[in-house]
């Protein structure tokens, strides 16, 4: 069994001395693929580690001054891959289909993929609660059961964006109990908080050495009650594009990357709306490494912007047995940061019986020239590579 390591620590923003959410300043996570020793997990040990040694060949001085050939020091950027999923819910037929396989059963034939990779984020579209007063107004409530979020830890999820237009299905005391429950299982978070401070807060991870801080926020959303205020529970609402680029400014001032998650966009569509590809130039312009997004329920296309990978929507990636067509179309997108270059490839996946299955390879490659056909500048080959093929400024 290998094991992936890598540290954690709530990254405030600077305009209140307040603290977050409940969770602890610094983690340790230990899970699968190994790819370095566990990191300090305590603040007496610092959860910043230093940065992998440059390490040279001395040679033995011999007599001679002159015999001794100085060697040259060599460096390599790691590579980090990142993997994203859409969104995940675990209500109405999944429930029942968790009662009878178990809470890992969803993920069975893709968690090998997840475990993989050195990091990986998805969207968390329930509320984690069994109350019943429900806010007013909304077509659709979704919640889930504690225990299923066991399925997201052991399935390889160590990151889980709450910034979304469910969440709050059952008001500011299911949202609450939403964050408590990842809390006991250990499951960092972004996007949400008891207030504003916590919610528009990244979260700042470090991997092989790398500094990443993440940030979500939801632009649909179904009231400005949702949002999080001074004092109030609530969202990091994405519709104030000022402050979605004051966060990302601030929060990338000494990090190496920046990843942004966005629940946006228009359902059931397969094309970003207009709004979205001006948020993408400003959010790249203002520090932002990566952006990915969640809420149409179908796959969206990519596009590299200023050479920044950009995934419009990763669609549901575990929603329940009614799902057909694009509704049902889903994968693992990832993101490979070396250095400054950052690349995209993307892993199809199909939702039938409320379990993520694999594709046969004909699928892959319908699933692939569908998403280039949608795509902007971009080819795909029949690995997934996603490649840019549009001239850097």
């Amino acid at each position: 069994m290998f094991g992936r390591s890598v540290c954690y620590l709530f990254i405030p923003l600077v305009f209140t001395l307040m603290g977050g959410c409940n969770q602890p300043d610094a983690i340790s996570l230990s899970k699968t693929t190994a790819v370095e020793p566990a990191k300090p997990s305590t603040l007496e040990q610092s959860p910043f580690p230093l940065p992998s040694s440059i390490l040279t060949e001395v040679n033995k001085p011999s007599d001679s001054p002159e015999d001794v050939e100085p060697s040259t020091a060599s460096y390599e950027e790691p590579a980090i891959d990142i993997a994203f999923a859409g969104d995940v819910m675990f209500d109405w037929s999944i429930r029942d289909t968790l009662q009878k396989h178990g809470v890992h059963y969803p993920f069975e034939q893709v968690k090998h993929e997840i475990l993989k990779a050195d990091f990986a984020f998805m969207n968390l579209e329930t509320a984690i609660t069994d109350r019943t007063d429900k806010f007013p107004g909304q077509l659709f409530y979704i919640k889930s059961d504690a225990n299923t979020l066991d399925g997201i830890k052991v399935a390889g999820f160590d990151l889980v964006s709450i910034a979304n237009n469910h969440v709050l299905d059952y008001k500011v005391e299911g949202l609450m109990d939403t964050m408590k429950a990842l809390d006991e299982k250990g499951i960092p978070y972004v996007g949400a908080g008891v207030d504003a401070h916590a919610a528009y807060s990244s979260k700042e991870v470090i991997i092989k050495g790398k500094k990443f801080r993440f940030l979500a926020f939801s632009r649909f959303l179904p009231s400005e009650e949702w949002y999080a205020r001074e004092n109030r529970p609530g969202m990091a609402s994405g519709y104030q594009l000022d402050k979605v680029i004051s966060t990302i400014t601030e929060q990338k001032e000494d990090a190496d990357y920046l990843i942004v998650y966005l629940h946006w966009g228009v359902e059931k569509t397969n094309t970003p709306a207009k709004y979205q590809k001006e948020y993408v130039k400003q959010m790249v312009e203002a520090g932002a490494d990566s952006i990915v997004g969640s809420h149409p329920h179908w796959l969206q296309g990519f596009e590299y912007y200023n050479e920044k990978p950009v995934a419009y929507s990763l669609g549901n990636f575990l929603f329940p047995s009614y799902v057909r067509g694009h509704d049902a179309e889903t994968g693992i997108l990832h993101m490979t940061f070396k250095g400054k270059e950052i690349k995209m490839s993307f892993s199809p996946y199909f939702i039938k019986n409320d379990q993520i299955i694999k594709v046969d390879e004909q699928a892959k490659v319908d699933r692939y020239h569908y998403l280039m056909s949608i795509s902007y500048d971009v080819a795909i080959d029949e690995a997934g590579n996603i490649v840019n093929q549009r001239n850097p400024k």
